[in-house]
């Protein structure tokens, strides 16, 4: 069974840290020692402050999916309460023009009525005199 190479990076003992700097020291001196952790330390913070920004441009854009997705649930919502609002004003509408046509009709037929209970001896073109 094979560990996977991060796992062995990470078990280094306090023998094999010796080595190294052993190592590093025999072939690069002590005089350039400084140079080289100063130039480890700024590539390292090089690379935090990378994953930093990219870690941030994905929260930012996680954050605008997130509006857009409120933003049409919203929409969708005031769909809904326009077309409500639209039924509510149609049906007051025909309410209206239904009991205007009511009353119109009922005029009609009381001006029918007047008109049958006059006298019917008169002629149809006859002059009223009041």
């Amino acid at each position: 069974m094979q560990m996977p190479f991060v796992v062995l990076f990470l078990n280094l003992g306090t023998g094999e840290i010796l080595l190294i700097v052993m190592f590093v020291v025999m072939f690069f001196g002590t005089g350039k020692l400084p140079e080289i952790a100063r130039a480890l330390g700024k590539g390292m913070r090089q690379m935090k402050n990378a994953t930093a920004e990219i870690q941030r441009e994905i929260e930012i854009g996680s954050t605008e999916i997130q509006r857009d997705i409120n933003i049409s649930d919203e929409i969708s919502e005031l769909k809904k309460a326009t077309e409500k609002i639209t039924g509510g004003i149609k049906e007051g509408l025909n309410s209206i023009e239904s009991h205007h046509n009511s009353k119109e009709e009922l005029n009609v037929s009381k001006e029918k009525e007047t008109i049958d209970n006059e006298n019917p001896l008169v002629p149809p073109g006859a002059v009223k005199r009041d």
